[in-house]
């Protein structure tokens, strides 16, 4: 399977279930477009938690959902799922802005107005049929961060493996008070 070297995407914030569906299926039809999704799942959650875990099971493989009333369909996200988004997105709600191109700590991560881009990177070897690790762009970290991917029966990426997207980035830059 081969894909350009860099790939951009351009997503939205999820403001349901129902969409966060329509943008996986749209963009999850390849490794890249799986990190994009997984991407916007991050937006979602850094500004409503509730959204946020129904988005991230959407955009997590099978295997790290549980049963549970909090995400689609009866399943959800598994509790050390749960537990480290909360103590590593919920604490810095700056962190899932970061992987949006246009974003920067002088500018706080603001969202740019217009689409969001995501930049995706691939490395030669990988991608695989079924398997798949590609690098999402940090505009508040000097190197691209790994995420990876499989594919489900049903021909869409999804993440299996993100904790290098939850790491941490440049903080926001302090706003400078003049009171002269």
């Amino acid at each position: 399977m081969a894909f350009p070297k860099d790939t951009t995407y351009e997503i939205r914030v999820p403001t349901s279930a129902d969409d966060m569906v329509a943008l996986r299926d749209s963009l999850a039809t390849t490794p890249h477009g799986g990190a994009a999704t997984f991407v916007a799942a991050m937006l979602a959650y850094s500004q409503d938690v509730d959204l946020g875990i129904q988005c991230m099971t959407v955009a997590i493989e099978a295997d790290q959902l549980v049963g549970g009333p909090k995400g689609v369909k009866g399943k959800q996200p598994s509790n050390p799922c749960l537990q480290r988004l909360r103590e590593r997105l919920g604490s810095k709600p700056y962190l899932a802005r970061s992987y949006v191109q246009g974003t920067s700590p002088q500018g706080s991560y603001d969202l740019p107005g217009g689409p969001l881009v995501v930049k995706v990177k691939e490395q030669a070897g990988d991608v695989g049929a079924d398997r798949a690790k590609v690098f999402v762009y940090s505009t508040g970290a000097d190197s691209p961060r790994p995420i990876q991917l499989t594919k489900n029966n049903r021909g869409l990426w999804k993440a299996n493996n993100w904790s290098s997207l939850e790491t941490g980035c440049r903080p926001p830059a302090p706003p400078v008070d003049d009171d002269i």
